[in-house]
């Protein structure tokens, strides 16, 4: 098995309930151990657990839109992977969305998660939060994957407890180079130091962004592995608090979201308006937070995982390609700003920023003027999905097409991304591999 984060975690787990099989769990990044979890990623503020060394990519680099630079894609790394660096958020999605991709057991996969759940406590919930809930009544307290306060990563909830089972072996800092294929059968991989790893059935749960560029980097070309890359496209206002708000920077930064439709010339789509009741950790960000607003059921399909001449992942996510894509999320900005333009917010908010030179949110006054914004501006939410998707590079059992012993379970074999943040509907999917073996 390659890759130990939402979805790794769980496959190790349940395939080694069978005493029959061995199972090595292979990672390229550092290992996540019980009583030796740092206290950026044990603690509430997931800014912190971003900046433990060596726990994210560093040397990912992504292109959002045609308008913007490339820059750092942030992707967790190493034993559980996103699931120990991540805003801890727990939505299952739309089940209608899962019974339409023919997943009809999708709801006895989510009754497996092991993922322990709970709301904030109430004096976590910050002042930008408790404004988006007293001003609609939509907005809801955010579950998240915490236990007594703390994070509970995939590693601490499938592994840590089935560490002593002796057909299990978890093997961190041990990058895989490339699969080794004989012929269309898959008999092992080779690791960066040039160690041969047999194996009479390889599972890849590297995530969307690695699993393709493996595959690739194998030699594994299929049609389809790498393309219609997706995410969901987001606008951030940053809130200017003023000195009333009682504002713990390294505390929980996220507790609430409202989710709401918007209906334009092309349909309904969902969008989320994310309260941030900090935006770091730094002296730069104090007296700051923000409001996320991000589209959930974006069409743009255009985006792409291809590898370079050292076999490296190079990103082009090709955010807002589609038209409905563009007035969608700017319907959102709309609801937003009228969120923001009421009194819970009012008494709160001195000034809302759209960028980093100040420039205020009244200068979207226009329609165009917001589009434009939009496609220069807008990033992503770091839910990258559906570059091995099923049905095109992946079949129903997860097995890689034309190959034997070669399987993808992750968030690349979506078949298009899920209307929620992704870290519990990957769960649920690996839970659905699981049950089927």
């Amino acid at each position: 098995m390659i890759g130990a984060g939402s979805a790794g975690c769980v496959v190790a787990n349940r395939l080694s309930e069978s005493p029959g099989r061995r199972v090595t769990l292979l990672d390229d990044g550092p290992e996540l151990a019980p009583g030796q979890v740092p206290t950026g990623i044990s603690g509430p503020n997931f800014f912190e657990a971003m900046a433990e060394p060596g726990r994210l990519h560093d040397d990912l680099i992504a292109r959002r839109n045609p308008a913007t630079e490339p820059s750092l894609y942030q992707r967790g790394r190493g034993v559980g992977g996103s699931s120990a660096v991540n805003a801890m958020v727990a939505l299952q999605g739309d089940p209608a969305i899962y019974r339409g991709w023919g997943w009809h057991d999708a709801d006895d996969a989510f009754a497996r998660v092991l993922l322990e759940t709970s709301l904030a406590a109430p004096d976590e919930v910050g002042g930008v939060s408790r404004a988006l809930l007293d001003a609609d009544e939509r907005a809801r307290p955010v579950p998240l994957t915490r236990r007594n306060g703390a994070r509970v990563t995939s590693a601490e909830a499938y592994l840590w407890p089935v560490l002593d089972r002796a057909n299990l072996t978890v093997r961190p800092r041990a990058r895989v180079a490339s699969i080794l294929v004989d012929g269309t059968v898959a008999v092992g991989v080779r690791l960066a130091d040039g160690t041969i790893e047999p194996a009479d059935r390889v599972v890849v749960c590297a995530g969307a962004i690695h699993s393709p560029a493996l595959l690739l980097r194998s030699g594994i070309t299929i049609a389809g592995i790498g393309e219609g890359l997706q995410d969901h496209p987001a606008a951030v206002f940053t809130l200017q608090l003023n000195s009333g708000v009682d504002q713990d920077q390294r505390g929980l930064a996220i507790s609430a979201l409202l989710e709401t439709q918007v209906h334009g010339d092309f349909g309904a789509d969902t969008i989320q308006l994310l309260a941030m009741d900090s935006v770091g950790t730094g002296p730069d960000t104090a007296g700051l937070g923000a409001v996320m607003i991000a589209l959930m059921t974006p069409t743009s399909r255009a985006g792409t995982v291809t590898i370079d001449s050292s076999g490296h992942p190079v990103i082009d996510f090709c955010l807002l390609h589609d038209e409905r894509d563009v007035q969608a999320l700017a319907a959102g900005v709309e609801q937003a700003l009228e969120v923001l333009s009421r009194p819970p917010f009012a008494q709160i908010v001195d000034a809302i920023y759209i960028d980093a030179e100040g420039t205020m949110a009244t200068s979207l006054n226009d329609p165009q003027a917001l589009a434009s914004w939009l496609r220069s501006a807008s990033g992503d939410y770091v839910h990258a999905s559906s570059t091995c998707a099923m049905g095109t590079v992946v079949d129903d059992q997860f097995a890689v097409e034309g190959y034997r012993n070669l399987f993808v379970c992750d968030a690349s074999v979506f078949p298009t991304i899920p209307d929620v943040n992704t870290h519990l509907p990957t769960t649920m999917l690996a839970e659905r591999f699981a049950l089927g073996r």
